[in-house]
């Protein structure tokens, strides 16, 4: 799936990795991400897992934080560099041999999508410099919109059940309790955690999901012991 050009083809993007063209929505969000980076994390060597269209470390450069990404497409390792100014590396972190250690690490939506979860946090654990950050946010199985859909699915009120898991291309579902577990399993310190809306999501409504935990999206930011 990951190796075919047209799953890049969406979401406000293009094949082309064009920024000037991408949707406002995504700079926003990128935008969201890396203020919320600054916020919450220290250091400015970046690597970010599953790249994609290379957006956020594009402008993360221009911040300037020293960038790296990976990705499991060909097509993003081969085109992104040019179009980003900045190194992907093809493949899984396990196969990667990374020649530095990192201040921070993303994964961005990514985690949902690997084979284990557990070994990846574990590996992006051993990429950190001590005292360094893991910045982590998935979809938030326990949101309102989530638990809507899953009683409309379970009743058959939903023209395409459980669609909303993404069970094609998403493995797991997490919650703000999971994510805490995993970071504990691997000896990982939690400095912060909440939900939050997209960020072209931002009425009276919306921010009341975020501070009752029942925003759509799942953020948690951890930390690996001095």
């Amino acid at each position: 799936m990951y190796h075919d050009p047209e799953y890049f083809d969406g979401w406000g993007c293009n094949l082309d990795f064009d920024y000037d063209r991408f949707e406002p929505s995504v700079h926003r969000q990128v935008d969201d991400y890396l203020n919320f980076i600054a916020r919450h994390t220290q250091g400015k060597s970046l690597l970010d897992v599953g790249t994609g269209s290379g957006l956020l470390p594009h402008v993360a450069l221009q911040r300037g934080y020293e960038v790296e990404g990976t990705d499991l497409s060909k097509h993003v390792s081969e085109n992104v560099p040019a179009k980003g100014g900045f190194t992907v590396h093809h493949g899984t972190l396990d196969e990667i041999r990374f020649a530095r250690k990192y201040d921070i690490i993303t994964l961005l939506h990514v985690l949902e999508h690997t084979d284990n979860p557990l070994s990846t946090i574990e590996r992006c654990k051993d990429l950190l410099k001590s005292g360094g950050y893991l910045v982590v946010v998935v979809p938030n199985y326990q949101s309102l919109d989530s638990r809507i859909k899953d009683v409309l699915s379970k009743f058959k009120l939903k023209q395409r059940p459980y669609k909303h898991l993404a069970l094609g291309h998403h493995n797991w579902v997490f919650s703000i309790k999971s994510l805490e577990i995993l970071g504990r399993k691997c000896g990982l310190q939690t400095v912060h955690r909440e939900t939050r809306q997209p960020a072209w999501r931002a009425s009276a409504l919306h921010r009341f999901l975020e501070r009752s935990n029942l925003a759509t999206w799942c953020w948690i930011v951890y930390r690996k012991p001095a």
